[in-house]
């Protein structure tokens, strides 16, 4: 990698990283803000879930004062105008105990308005004095004994509709559910804490619930449970739900700079990694083409000046020379050119049903014939498929490939073992040869094109890298497979998959 190229990649990394940083530190102070303004809130709800609960005690009590003090039974009462004090007064006594009496001035009482003893009278009687009772008893947390009777009734009372959480907790979910807040709660009573909200809590209870409010008084006759507070377990998703597009965008927008940075560092890599194999396939092509051409100059020179054409054997034997280069120089030639098109499968086929077994028998004549090892071969079909359908010149260039290979990277004695199989509606022709093997690292990338196994800056044995790209792209165009198996130091598999 050029260092102009290191430069720019570490650029693009301390910027991204710097994206990060930002990001991640606006996200949590966000989230910080937002944690702040949620514990601000459940503390106001849950001062409203309070009052309202006390509320709903307090109408309760009321109610049955009402009711009771409607009862003629229990109660008389009256109302007169007070000269003394210029205002309406209200007496209550008890009927069974008539020296149990109560007077009062009170202002909502108008002069004249109540002057009778009529059922209207009595009823708006009892109202207001039910009212009174819970605005100067019950928001005050206190009774007084106005009568004996009715204090004793109103503690009563005040005893059966203690606070109770299970009253709370429906008030309390509703009016958060209000502000959209569905965080799981639970309440914390205790007999001794501080209204101010200094508390030390264990850390396993701020693990489970992060969040608490402030103490309040319940004014619970059970001195045990005398204060109460509630806690909520984390509101992570809460806080994500109000930071909504804002939290979504961020994410997305340090996943796709991710990505783009994975993107470039991967493409630097390919980069480089193709620009290896182009130097190495220069270099071996280089050698592949001077071979022959170094050959046949080498023979037109010697039939040109040393008078050869009056030897006609040695003629003819030159000639032949120049001749097996030349088709070489040519079939090279070919193959370089027509990579681009085998790699794009834009290639035709033309299959047909053939005889595998005489198509691999004359494969293998072939090579009998002709070499500069000596080639043992082994040919077993067991298979059972007779006939296949494919080009027959393609089968013949994905055999010559595998078996080019296989002697190419084995020692003297060449021993070649062919074996057809038939599994899940292929037939499997494998190659195994006795040669130097394959690294198992290197094995999934022998397909690719102008890859060849590193041996240094040097190749000691001849190729181009395209024989096995070239066999890939003819099995995929005929819908089958291919793969390689290796023993290093001992053997080399190549397994095809025809379609049958």
């Amino acid at each position: 990698m050029k260092k102009s190229t290191r430069w720019l990649l570490a650029l693009c990394i301390f910027a991204v990283a710097g994206v990060f940083l930002l990001q991640f530190f606006w996200i949590r102070n966000y989230y910080f803000v937002n944690k702040a303004a949620f514990e601000k809130e459940v503390n106001l709800v849950f001062e409203d879930a309070l009052k309202k609960e006390f509320s709903v005690r307090c109408d309760s009590i009321e109610k049955h004062v009402f009711h009771l003090l409607l009862d003629t039974n229990e109660f008389i009462l009256s109302n007169r105008y007070s000269t003394e004090h210029y205002s309406m007064m209200l007496s209550i006594t008890d009927k069974r105990n008539l020296k149990d009496k109560y007077a009062f001035t009170i202002n909502s009482l108008k002069e004249g308005v109540l002057a009778n003893d009529t059922g209207p009278a009595k009823v708006h009687l009892a109202k207001v004095l039910a009212n009174l009772i819970r605005e100067d008893d019950l928001s005050n947390h206190m009774v007084w004994y106005r009568t004996q009777k009715l204090g004793e009734f109103i503690n009563s009372q005040e005893l059966k509709y203690d606070f109770d959480t299970a009253r709370l907790r429906p008030i309390f979910t509703k009016l958060l559910a209000g502000r959209s807040i569905y965080v799981p709660f639970a309440f914390y009573v205790r007999r001794q804490d501080s209204t101010y909200n200094e508390s030390n809590f264990k850390a396993g209870l701020l693990a489970n619930y992060p969040v608490i409010t402030k103490a309040y008084i319940t004014y619970k006759r059970d001195k045990n449970q005398h204060y109460i507070r509630a806690m909520f377990k984390s509101p992570l998703g809460y806080i994500i739900a109000k930071m909504g597009l804002i939290f979504l965008g961020s994410v997305f927008l340090i996943i796709m700079i991710s990505f783009s940075l994975f993107f470039l560092f991967k493409s630097l890599l390919t980069e480089k990694k193709l620009s290896l194999l182009k130097n190495d396939f220069i270099s071996n092509i280089t050698h592949e083409l001077k071979t022959p051409i170094a050959t046949v100059s080498a023979a037109v020179e010697a039939l040109a000046d040393f008078d050869l054409l009056e030897d006609p054997e040695k003629t003819k034997r030159y000639l032949s020379h120049s001749k097996n280069e030349l088709r070489r120089l040519s079939s090279l030639v070919d193959t370089i050119l027509n990579s681009t098109l085998y790699e794009n499968q834009q290639f035709e086929i033309n299959p047909e049903w053939f005889n595998v077994d005489k198509m691999m028998q004359g494969i293998i004549d072939q090579y009998n014939l002709v070499g500069d090892k000596k080639v043992i071969f082994s040919y077993q079909n067991n298979s059972k498929v007779i006939e296949v359908s494919a080009d027959k010149a393609l089968f013949q260039q994905v055999m010559g490939n595998i078996i080019d290979n296989a002697i190419k990277y084995s020692g003297d004695e060449v021993l070649i073992a062919i074996e057809g199989t038939s599994v899940g509606g292929f037939l499997i022709i494998s190659i195994k040869d006795n040669g130097i093997g394959i690294p198992a690292e290197h094995i999934p990338y022998l397909f690719g094109k102008f890859y060849r196994v590193p041996s240094g800056n040097q190749h000691k044995i001849k190729g181009h890298g395209l024989g096995l790209n070239y066999v890939k792209s003819i099995m995929q165009r005929h819908n089958g497979w291919c793969k390689i198996e290796s023993g290093q130091g001992r053997w080399t598999k190549v397994l095809t998959g025809w379609p049958i």
